[in-house]
């Protein structure tokens, strides 16, 4: 059978993947991209560069892996958004990422109908998501103003943009689960939501079409490889191992940290965490229950810009075996997530007279994990788990791992290759084979009691409370 490959375009690099049909990684290439935080709000990215970055990485990998290849998938960072030109492919305006915050003030004025957008979405009202950055651009900027009144603008998901410029003939398309999280999408039609786009005054003809997950997206341009599978990283991530065991979620440590679970049907007490497609085929959908954390490697990313520190990843994993007592960190980096879903204050430490920046760090570490705790205690109370799987760089750190078995009570299993997205995502792009390649375990965590860490996350828990009351 022929190799699958995988394009994984994250928020800090875009990848090329080559898969065997056992699921074994053959090859890959990484190309970085910037990402630049202008100031707390707004956080942007070159649609160009990510565009010429995608077409290195696979030219290298196809290059130097002269192989067939039979079929290929696209994962996306998803709720990063842009406009762009339909004649032309040319971007308007820059990609706005996940991150970026700037339509908080004016997503205020639909507070009063939250309950029904997320009726609707399963997402929150929260400026991450598509619809008020689509919106800001639609009042702010020029080129997009001037593109709508020629009948030449397209807006969307940053997959869409891709997908224009990968797939011969410029198509107009987005997957199911990237369009879910445009804050527009009705989770249960698996379609626009008319009276969504008509209150966020977003041109319903400006948008992509809606299509599954899996199926027949076209051929990658100047390759006949056809594309497969199509999806948010997070929900390829999902599938890293196959198909998910019974009593089991899966925690993902990237740029943020996501807790994902399936589930059959929607539900309607999701405990202020997320709903969303997790793969959908044309006649079957497969739907998540998430939880966020964004302040995970972004933390350390603004850790580093305060106490730079040299090999960080090297000392990491000594700092938290030595160190049992570090202050407590408010991690609003990027703002708080699932349950909470405000912007918090600035992050800033509890109790850190005297701290150093070992300890700071630790507490950086400890504070993802407490995050992560509050996301599984919501999800414990929808389903019964018993095992978490680990996957994304951070999972490589034994005390994160740990201190995570310890906290929640469950068996934490790290698997010996932490790639989860690209993996996931070639699985889907199989069609979802029943013989997928055993993951090999590199190390299983058995929780064990910590006291002085539960009261520590006792102590984090009376904090955001007061925070987000306040």
């Amino acid at each position: 059978m022929q190799a699958t490959m995988v394009i994984d375009q994250g928020s800090h690099a875009s990848r090329a993947i080559l898969y065997a049909a056992s699921g074994e990684l053959i090859d890959q290439v990484e190309v970085p991209i910037d990402l630049v935080r202008i100031d707390h709000e707004r956080v942007e990215q070159d649609p160009r560069q990510i565009l010429e970055s995608i077409q290195h990485a696979t030219a290298t990998l196809l290059t130097r892996n002269r192989m067939p290849v039979g079929r290929a998938a696209l994962a996306t960072q998803r709720s990063t958004v842009l406009a762009w030109d339909k004649n032309s492919g040319r971007a308007l305006s820059p990609a706005l990422s996940w991150q970026d915050r700037r339509a908080s003030d004016d997503l205020m004025q639909f507070k009063s109908e939250e309950a029904e957008i997320t009726r609707i979405t399963g997402l929150p009202l929260s400026p991450h998501y598509g619809a008020g950055k689509l919106r800001w651009l639609l009042h702010n900027n020029e080129a997009v103003q001037e593109a709508l009144k020629r009948g030449s603008l397209c807006l969307g998901p940053l997959v869409s943009y891709i997908l224009y410029h990968l797939l011969s003939g410029a198509p107009n398309r987005v997957d199911h689960s990237n369009a879910h999280r445009t804050l527009l999408f009705d989770l249960a039609a698996l379609a626009w939501s008319k009276p969504l786009l008509q209150r966020f005054e977003i041109p319903a003809d400006c948008l992509p079409c809606p299509q599954p997950v899996q199926g027949e997206w076209g051929r990658l341009n100047g390759r006949a490889i056809p594309l497969t599978a199509v999806c948010g990283d997070q929900n390829a991530a999902l599938f890293a191992q196959g198909e998910v065991p019974r009593n089991t979620a899966v925690v993902n440590l990237g740029t943020g940290a996501f807790v994902l679970m399936p589930i059959n049907a929607m539900t309607h007490h999701p405990m202020r965490l997320l709903q969303g497609v997790a793969k959908s085929d044309g006649k079957n959908c497969l739907y998540l229950i998430e939880g966020t954390v964004n302040g995970a490697g972004s933390a350390l990313t603004w850790a580093q810009q305060q106490w730079p520190v040299d090999n960080l990843f090297g000392s990491l994993d000594d700092w938290l075996a030595q160190i049992q007592s570090p202050p407590i960190f408010i991690n609003t980096v990027g703002g708080l997530g699932s349950p909470w879903w405000k912007a918090g204050c600035a992050p800033c430490f509890v109790d850190h007279a005297a701290a150093s920046v070992e300890n700071y760090y630790v507490s950086i570490i400890e504070s993802i994990v407490f995050l992560l705790q509050c996301n599984l205690e919501r999800l414990q109370q929808i389903n019964y788990l018993t095992t978490l799987h680990l996957g994304g760089g951070l999972s490589r750190l034994d005390g994160l791992c740990q201190r995570l078995a310890d906290l929640s009570g469950l068996q934490v299993v790290r698997f010996q290759e932490m790639e989860s997205t690209a993996r996931g995502a070639a699985w889907l792009a199989m069609g979802a084979p029943e013989k997928w390649l055993k993951p090999v375990i590199d190390r299983s965590f058995t929780p064990d009691k910590n006291s002085a860490l539960q009261k520590r996350y006792e102590r984090f828990s009376t904090e955001i409370k007061a925070l987000c009351d306040g």
